[in-house]
Formats: structure tokens, C-alpha cells, sequence
């Protein structure tokens, strides 16, 4: 195998006694084909108010065809598993497409704007009529409400890579009206918004879209002053570009290239090295704008071994490949082997986990997962991130870092505490990129 021909490579080895253990395997790779590397995905379109109430979707060079059509859609939102999830305001529906165009009913009795997933796969979705958020479970069997009633002027949202919720609010209408409104991750119900970007003149004027980056800042498409504003995590708000014609909606591809959906002169355009780049232009306006993720993949690698001292500790290594930062959580596992169904005898009772770059520098390490270890690359508490990643350890004793990572070689070392020794499992999984 190839290492370069795969996005996300991981090569695990370690030493016990004296036997030499490789594992090799690709995240991101296309399981039925013969080369590794991941295609990014065609771009879909709500087709908002077209002939035949159509969703568009677009391959990389632009080509349009119809995916489905009969109802009037507009935000657009992938599950992990490749089906499509599509509001409906007219019809007060969010309907379910799976990959091959079957179309079902997810939710009723709701008038449907923003729609997101979660990491853990539930769907938000915001409702006008009642200026709620909703949130569903991933089958649709339950509706709870996060936020609200009464929260006026709720368009679009989207999630951080923590496990917040960022929401655009329209205000009055005016330039410097708008606002942006954020739900901390530990909220799950009658969720109340903190201030993100407040209501300021010289502020935002009819906030729209959002997405995020790779590196985690948020973009927002400002229809009023037409301008695409990029906000850091700690909310410093640049421009990102300007002269649009009524930009509306946002969506990044699995390279990190931004795509707009201008609605005043139906354009879909590409910011490629944050170049204005034209992408296509449409008959109708543009909807919500997603991107088919790639679905195909390995999302867990892993390794079993007995974890000693000295040269005979554990030791993981992967490689980040690409042009573009990789999100994954890195874990050591001892205590949850020990039960049923695992009932491995002489479990390391107690794992730490240090996370090494390419030139050996220590960038991130942890003791049990529920306490960070702020240091290197981990700059905030990442309890939240790890408990909303889906992947939480379920014994407290157990390590694990969240790290986003730039392309290069990384290792992963498991030891006891207080050199301890023991069976152990060390596990990479990528994890969406927000």
C-alpha cells in the first residue's frame, strides 16, 4: 500500500518482546476501489422557488442535474450516513433523501429555516412558527426543544467542533442590525443564547448562512451588505470578501475551498485560496447549499497490546496527508476491557496518552479524560468536545485528547501510571470537522 495515495493514513507499531506488530489502514479511503484516495463530494442545492421544486446536484466541474424534485426546499443537511436532509417551509416538513433519491417524511408540524447535525447525529432545526429550536433524535421518534419559544429572527445555524451552536439572527432589518447568537455545548433543553456578535453599527445586516472552517472559525454570509465576515473562535470579525450580490448560503468542500450561493444573481461561487471563483449560475435562485460527505470509511483504528516500561510501552503512529488539517480524537483504553464483553485479563488499570509530532515534540498529553491538560496544542477544556464526539471513554481513568492537526507525522504513547503495565487498546477516529 501507498501511504501518500490516502488522506489520512495510520500505521501502528509496537514492540512486545521482541515481536515486531505493523497495522496499516486509511481513513477517509474509498472501501470498493482500487486506489485509496477520498473524492470530495458533489454539492447539492435547495433549488429555492425553481420549476418542479427541484434539489440540484452539482458535480466538481460545475455540471447541474436534478437530484429530486416535488417539494419546495431550501436548508440542506447531510447525516453521517449519506442521506439528505432537506427543510420544507411550505409544506411544514424536514424530509429524509436517501442516497438513491427515495424520499420520506423525517418531521412534521414544524416551519423549517437552519437545519444541522450534531457529532452525535441529531438533527436542529429551527422553526418560525414558534421561534424555536428543535432537536430530534436521529430516527425522528423524538422532539425535544433546545431553545425557545420566542427567539425572533432565527435563520441559519451551525456547529463548532466543541459542540456549540451558532445561530444568525436578522434583527430589524437594518445594516448593523443583525446578530449572531451562540448555545453552549453542555445546554440540552430550553437551551438560553449567549452574545457572539452583538447588534453594533458597522455590524451585520441580514445574517444568513454559516460555516466553519477546518481551524474552527465561523463564516457568515451578510445578504444586506454583501459580504462574506469571518469570525475567529474568540469572535474578532474580518472581512472575507465583499461585492457579492446577495450572498445567502455557505458550505465548505473536504478540501476546505468555501462555496457561496449568491441569491440576487443566482451564482454559486468558489473562494479557492480565497479567490472569487465562479462555480455555476442557475435559472432559479440559490437554496441551502451541503456537501455529499464521503461515507465509505474506516472511522475507527485501533491496536491491542501489553503496555510494559521503558522501550516497551505502546507506541501509535499515524500520518495527517493532504493539503488541509485533519479533526480526530486519539484514545488509550485499559479499564473498559476488563467486563463483559471484552473480559480481558490484566487490563492496564490506568493509561496515560501523550500525543508527539514529527520532530518528537510533546504537543498534547492527558491523565483521564474528564480533567484537560491545557498545554501545547490544547488551549481550552475539551471535556464537552469528547463527551459530544460520540467516542467518550466510559471509565474516567481512561485518556483521550481531541486535536486537529495539520498534515505530518504524528506518534501516540500509552503507559501506566506510576509504571504500571498491562493490556491496552490505543484508537484513532476522525471525527467531522466541526
Amino acid at each position: 500500500m501507498i501511504l501518500g495515495t490516502c488522506r489520512f493514513c495510520f500505521f501502528m507499531k509496537q514492540t512486545l518482546r521482541n515481536a515486531f506488530v505493523t497495522f496499516i489502514a486509511c481513513i477517509a479511503a474509498t472501501l470498493f476501489s482500487q486506489t485509496v484516495q477520498a473524492a470530495a463530494g458533489d454539492l447539492y442545492d435547495g433549488g429555492l422557488n425553481a420549476a418542479n421544486n427541484p434539489i440540484y446536484k452539482f458535480d466538481g466541474a460545475g455540471n447541474r442535474t436534478v437530484f429530486v424534485s416535488g417539494n419546495y426546499t431550501d436548508a440542506l443537511a447531510f447525516d453521517s450516513k449519506g442521506n439528505l436532509f432537506a427543510a420544507d417551509p411550505p409544506d411544514n416538513l424536514i424530509l429524509k433523501i436517501t442516497p438513491n433519491g427515495t424520499t420520506t417524511t423525517f418531521a412534521m408540524n414544524i416551519t423549517p429555516a437552519g437545519i444541522a447535525f450534531d457529532a452525535a447525529g441529531n438533527l436542529f432545526a429551527i422553526d418560525t412558527a414558534t421561534d424555536s429550536i428543535f432537536k430530534y433524535t436521529p430516527s425522528g421518534t423524538t422532539r425535544t426543544t433546545f431553545a425557545g419559544p420566542g427567539i425572533a429572527g432565527m435563520n441559519w445555524l451551525a456547529f463548532d467542533r466543541a459542540g456549540n451552536l451558532f445561530v444568525t439572527i436578522t434583527g430589524n432589518g437594518q445594516a448593523g442590525g443583525g446578530s449572531i447568537v451562540k448555545f453552549a455545548s453542555s445546554c440540552t433543553s430550553n437551551c438560553v443564547p449567549s452574545t457572539f456578535y452583538p447588534v453594533q453599527p458597522g455590524g451585520l445586516w441580514l445574517p444568513q448562512g454559516l460555516a466553519f472552517d477546518d481551524l474552527g472559525n465561523l463564516y457568515e454570509a451578510d445578504l444586506g451588505s454583501g459580504s462574506i465576515f469571518r469570525f475567529t473562535p474568540t469572535g474578532t470579525k474580518t472581512t472575507f470578501t465583499s461585492g457579492l450580490n446577495g450572498p445567502r448560503s455557505l458550505a465548505f468542500d473536504t478540501n476546505g475551498v468555501l462555496y457561496a450561493g449568491e441569491f440576487g444573481s443566482h451564482d454559486i461561487v468558489k473562494f479557492p485560496g480565497g479567490v472569487k471563483t465562479a462555480f455555476s449560475h442557475d435559472d432559479t435562485f440559490i437554496g441551502g447549499l451541503a456537501f455529499e460527505p464521503p461515507t465509505a470509511q474506516l472511522t475507527n483504528i485501533s491496536t491491542r497490546g501489553l503496555v510494559q516500561t521503558g522501550n516497551d510501552v505502546m507506541i501509535g503512529g499515524f500520518i495527517v496527508q493532504g493539503t488541509g488539517p485533519k479533526k480526530v480524537i486519539i484514545r488509550a483504553i485499559g479499564p473498559e476491557l476488563m467486563p463483559p464483553p471484552y473480559n480481558i485479563p490484566n487490563a492496564l488499570a490506568d493509561p496515560t496518552l501523550e500525543l508527539h509530532n514529527g520532530t518528537g515534540a510533546l504537543i498534547a498529553s492527558n491523565n483521564n479524560w474528564q480533567t484537560t491538560v491545557i498545554g501545547g496544542i490544547i488551549t481550552s477544556n475539551q471535556v464537552s468536545a469528547i463527551q459530544n464526539s460520540g467516542h467518550a471513554p466510559t471509565q474516567p481513568s481512561e485518556s483521550a485528547i481531541i486535536a486537529t492537526l495539520p498534515p505530518g507525522n504524528y506518534t501516540a504513547i500509552v503507559r501506566g501510571v506510576n509504571n504500571t503495565v498491562g493490556v491496552a487498546l490505543v484508537e484513532v477516529y476522525d471525527l467531522p470537522p466541526f
